[in-house]
């Protein structure tokens, strides 16, 4: 019996929960001796005194409440709760009440944990979670309003309106010069990089007019990882942004010289002709799937009601004309489809493409047509070039039946020093106001957008000469 009880003092003074028994009036009648290392408080402290008087105030009503249920109930409960040591540190506590109801003045066990590291580590998650969605929300909504900036004023009024809301104490600021400290101390200044010197932060989101555009904020305002990946990422979004203002600035002042000039920039007429070629696909794709497929099915169920049924005789000659006239509409919507967006250009090259334009407007054209190409199978047209050229030959056959009333065009294409020429003739009307003419004038434009130019000879007696050059590697900026 005496070696149990020392067994059972053994386990008591080395377990690391505290072991409290508390009577109805929660004074304490015994106490394991780690009752100091949870509270600051010794036994002889806390004799005839309320057990509670050290909760913490906010959840004392609370751990009050929860006693006169424990009581009046019988039953053991657990739950969690502040303590305030004697040094004043506010711990957190569970505590696991067990009630004896048939013992003298109601005694219970209180089994106390302490969960203050555990507790810490929880609200780190939980404010980590919170502050990430903060953050991450602010990058969404930034980015959303970012859409409708269109001048520089209005980025930074945006900028500086989220890092004060984001990050309070920042103090940011636009800074348009590279700071004496960083210009002193060699340091490299890359654009939407954080480089902190002394107690700021500097990240630059671009140049303008030939100088810096530099954010610059209080460094002390960072206080996690995620805050300077979030600044990063604003910065970013800030980059893109100030970049295509930048952008359309410069594009507002090509217009506005070229306006002044009377011409049109090279990257306006290519958007143009691009935008173009894409309405064309659009409009092909549209006619070739709808309409040419609506009198496909048309003409379809005509021939099986003429093969099908016994029809009057005169009833079935309108019904064939009918029929006939089906079949010259479908023609004419594929020879639209193929005219909008030819086939296989790409496939077959450039030269044989032209090929079999040439073929195909021979059967009803006015005119002959001479087609003389040189060896291009050294050369790689980019789509945009190929179909250009394609555009400028098809410019010119209108032009010879509507303009020069031609008897005979000729076409030569040949490669020569990074440049592919191209020489059209006719035997024409010639005059020097034709070189104004509305083909004319279209394929000009065409040539200047790939980057070429157009020469113009003209008079009564030899028709119209025309030599164009292009440059194979065609620049893919707009600008």
């Amino acid at each position: 019996m005496k070696d149990n009880e020392q067994y059972f003092q053994t386990v008591l003074n080395h377990t690391s929960d505290l072991l409290l028994i508390v009577d109805r009036n929660r004074h304490i009648i015994y106490a394991t001796p780690n009752l100091y290392d949870f509270t600051g408080y010794r036994l002889e402290d806390l004799k005839g005194v309320d057990a509670f008087v050290a909760v913490h105030q906010e959840d004392k009503e609370f751990m009050m409440h929860r006693h006169k249920h424990l009581l009046d109930s019988k039953k053991s409960n657990s739950t969690e709760y502040r303590y305030v040591k004697k040094d004043g540190e506010v711990r957190y506590f569970e505590c696991k009440t067990t009630p004896l109801p048939d013992t003298e003045n109601y005694l219970q066990v209180v089994s106390v944990r302490d969960n203050t590291e555990r507790k810490q580590m929880e609200m780190e998650l939980e404010h980590h979670k919170k502050r990430h969605e903060v953050l991450q929300n602010s990058l969404k909504n930034y980015s959303h309003d970012l859409t409708s900036v269109m001048k520089l004023a209005d980025l930074e009024a945006r900028m500086i309106e989220e890092l004060v809301t984001i990050l309070p104490g920042s103090n940011p600021m636009i800074v348009k010069a590279f700071p004496e400290k960083i210009t002193k101390g060699g340091t490299e200044l890359s654009d939407g990089k954080i480089v902190s010197i002394s107690n700021r932060i500097f990240i630059k989101i671009g140049e303008r007019e030939q100088r810096p555009y530099i954010l610059s904020i209080q460094a002390s305002a960072i206080h996690e990882a995620m805050e300077s990946i979030w600044l990063e990422t604003l910065a970013h979004y800030s980059m893109m942004v100030f970049e295509n203002l930048n952008m359309i600035e410069s594009l507002m002042h090509q217009l506005e010289t070229a306006s002044h000039r009377k011409e049109t920039p090279q990257w306006v007429l290519r958007m143009m002709f691009n935008l173009q070629e894409q309405q064309r696909l659009t409009l092909s794709s549209d006619l070739h799937d709808t309409v040419l497929q609506d009198q496909i099915d048309l003409y379809r169920r005509l021939e099986s009601l003429l093969h099908s049924y016994e029809i009057e005789k005169e009833a079935k000659t309108k019904l064939i004309d009918i029929e006939q006239g089906l079949l010259d509409i479908i023609h004419e919507i594929r020879v639209t489809c193929n005219n909008l967006r030819p086939p296989l250009l790409r496939e077959l090259g450039l030269a044989s493409s032209l090929e079999n334009l040439f073929e195909h407007i021979q059967v009803t054209s006015t005119y002959r047509i001479s087609f003389n190409s040189g060896d291009l199978s050294g050369i790689v047209l980019s789509e945009e070039q190929t179909i250009g050229i394609y555009r400028i030959v098809q410019e010119f056959l209108h032009y010879a039946e509507e303009g020069s009333k031609a008897n005979q065009v000729t076409f030569d294409l040949y490669y020569e020093k990074d440049l592919l020429l191209m020489q059209y003739r006719d035997d024409g009307i010639g005059d020097s106001s034709l070189s104004d003419h509305i083909r004319l004038t279209s394929i000009t434009q065409r040539a200047q957008s790939l980057g070429g130019k157009m020469e113009i000879t003209s008079n009564e007696d030899s028709g119209l000469i025309a030599a164009l050059e292009f440059p194979i590697h065609l620049e893919r900026s707009f600008l």
